[in-house]
This record gives structure tokens, C-alpha cells and sequence, in this order.
């Protein structure tokens, strides 16, 4: 291929075309990403940081405007978080748990379940 290129002036001065517009190109990406890593990008990581600093410093004013309602939420937030581990504590220390308990222990038929009023054992 390359014989019949050499012959040919016309091919000769396309291809030196296209190997400078490669070049070019090669150049313009360069640019285009040393640009952007000394540039762009760290602009829009400012800028993000800037705008969590902001919301951060409002969210911050907000709670120290405001003490008692964020005091009150998590007043309600333990109560509401006792109130639910107590009723799993009661659940568990119930009867109803303890036959469920003895019920998965036992290896008794499907009807000596259902004489006792129990479902039947699913392995």
C-alpha cells in the first residue's frame, strides 16, 4: 500500500493533511483536558463545597434560633424509641411468645398443634 502512496503525489499530500490534522487534534485534546483538571473541576468542587458550607452554617443558625423545638423532637424521638423497645420486650416476655417459643421446639404432628390452637409447624 504504501508503494502505490508513493507514487502518487496527490496521496502523499493527503496524508500529510491528515497526520497534521491528527496532530492538531491530538494538541486541542490536551488543551481541553488540562483545562479542565486545572479549571473546571476544582471550580465545581468550590462550589459544592461552598453551597454544603452554606447550607450547613444556615441549618446550624436555624437550630440555634430555634432550641426548644430541637430539644422537644428529640425528647419525643427517646420516648417513642423506649415506648417501642419496651412493647418488644413485653411481646417477647408474653405468653403468646412463649408458645411460639415451645412450638418451634417440639417436634409433635400437625394435629397435636392443632389441638392446642397452634398453626402447624412449617420446616
Amino acid at each position: 500500500m504504501s508503494k502505490i502512496i508513493s507514487g502518487d503525489p496527490k496521496a502523499k499530500d493527503l496524508l500529510n493533511k491528515l497526520s497534521e490534522d491528527v496532530s492538531a487534534l491530538k494538541s486541542d485534546l490536551a488543551s481541553l483536558f488540562s483545562r479542565s483538571t486545572r479549571h473546571t473541576i476544582p471550580n465545581s468542587a468550590r462550589d459544592l463545597a461552598d453551597y454544603g458550607r452554606e447550607k450547613f452554617s444556615s441549618q446550624l443558625h436555624y437550630l440555634r434560633a430555634h432550641p426548644g423545638q430541637s430539644s422537644a423532637g428529640l425528647a419525643g424521638g427517646l420516648v417513642l424509641l423506649g415506648a417501642v423497645g419496651f412493647g418488644i420486650y413485653w411481646l417477647c416476655k408474653s405468653d403468646s411468645c412463649g408458645k411460639l417459643c415451645e412450638y418451634r421446639d417440639r417436634s409433635d404432628t400437625d394435629e397435636d398443634f392443632a389441638q392446642e390452637g397452634l398453626p402447624p409447624y412449617i420446616s
